[in-house]
């Protein structure tokens, strides 16, 4: 243990100790948008979009954050899968009907305060602070209908670092080495 010497400006003596230890070494929070083609049923031309549902948002467990530290700009990539249900008339607006699409998505999210004294990485995590939410849905000229979702994250990475602690000791006593 190396032990370096503070001024003594109190009657205490100060040493400090580096220690390694787990702490969050970067976060970032994004938002991002997905856009999303739903196609329909040959002869179904959409007058109207009635709906929109997005259920069973799933992330998956690989952060791939061995390849997302690898990149200059370090990053945590993040996956997962929801389904759209999307509510339509169609027939001009004589029928309606409901189509289902699974998404799957991946994005890579940057760190952008990170701290480069790491020894080593030890985690990821990610979890959701906006559930995936349909900001405007449109039926296109193809006669598709487009699905603009936008969806919140938080990530972190939590590697051991080195941290200077500062031991206060009273005059006259050793430390036990």
């Amino acid at each position: 243990m190396q032990h370096i010497e503070a001024s003594n400006s109190n009657p205490a003596s100060k040493k400090y100790r580096e220690i390694i230890t787990k702490a969050v070494c970067g976060n970032a929070k994004k938002f991002f948008i997905l856009s999303q083609f739903i196609e329909l049923p040959e002869g179904q031309s959409p007058t109207d979009v009635l709906g929109t549902t997005i259920t069973k948002l799933q992330l998956t467990n690989n952060t791939g954050i061995s390849e997302a530290m690898a990149m200059q700009e370090p990053g945590i990539n993040i996956s997962g899968t929801f389904e759209i249900h999307v509510w339509y008339a169609h027939k001009n607006g004589k029928a309606t009907d409901v189509a289902r699409q699974n998404v799957q998505f991946e994005k890579i999210i940057p760190i952008n305060e990170f701290e480069k004294g790491i020894i080593s990485m030890v985690d990821a995590k990610v979890e959701i602070i906006k559930s995936p939410e349909c900001l405007e849905s449109t039926i296109t000229m193809d006669n598709k209908i487009k699905i603009d979702v936008e969806l919140g994250v938080y990530a972190e990475i939590i590697g051991e670092t080195k941290v200077s602690v500062c031991i206060y000791q009273p005059n006259g006593e050793d430390d036990d080495d």
